[in-house]
């Protein structure tokens, strides 16, 4: 699946393919349909001292999202 992700400390963000997370007993899978950016999603793309003091890379980011739920 795409992802998009912080992968290096510093400024720029990368959509790369990743492995699919399995889904536990306990949680859902969602189709993303739709899928936006907020405000510290753009702090993590610039890279400014607040997300350099607050964020480990790598990680993906993201939490502002539509979808249907499949499993």
């Amino acid at each position: 699946m795409r992802a998009l992700r912080k992968v290096t400390a510093g400024p720029g963000l990368e959509l790369v393919e990743v492995a699919e997370p399995p889904c536990g007993e306990k949680d859902v899978k969602v189709r993303v349909l739709r899928a936006g950016l907020c405000g510290t999603d753009l702090h993590l793309q610039q890279w400014d001292d607040w997300a350099a003091a607050t964020v480990r890379a790598p990680m993906t980011i993201g939490h502002e999202f539509f979808g249907e739920v499949v499993e």
